[in-house]
């Protein structure tokens, strides 16, 4: 299985810069060369439209899993496996077959960036 973490673990270390993304998202450059490198700010886009309904959450871990069908699950958990949000995506292109990502206090980072 494909982790798209893996692959950008060598790349990221911490962010110096942050950036301002859409509904007051803020993100790494992790998550921006997440977005980047597999073309997937899409995924992003269902993180932030999310994120002004879970303001209240202060972490929530996200996750992507790719089915063989080429479909998908987007998962919102608080970090304890209690599941916030759930989205069924029917089709996508995305390369990998799973990737994660975390908000923290309004923040878009990759794991490996915390």
């Amino acid at each position: 299985m494909q982790n798209a973490n893996d692959e950008l673990r060598e790349h990221s270390g911490g962010s110096d810069n942050l950036y301002r993304y859409n509904f007051g998202l803020v993100i790494t450059e992790g998550i921006r060369s997440l977005c980047e490198s597999f073309s997937c700010w899409w995924l992003l886009d269902i993180l932030a439209s999310y994120e002004p309904a879970l303001k209240n959450e202060e972490f929530k871990v996200w996750t992507l899993t790719k089915h063989g069908d080429n479909s998908a699950t987007v998962k919102c958990t608080d970090g304890n496996d209690r599941i916030l949000k759930t989205q069924n995506i029917a089709w996508t292109d995305f390369r990998a077959d799973t990737c994660t990502i975390w908000i923290e206090l309004g923040t878009a980072l990759l794991p490996v960036e915390h």
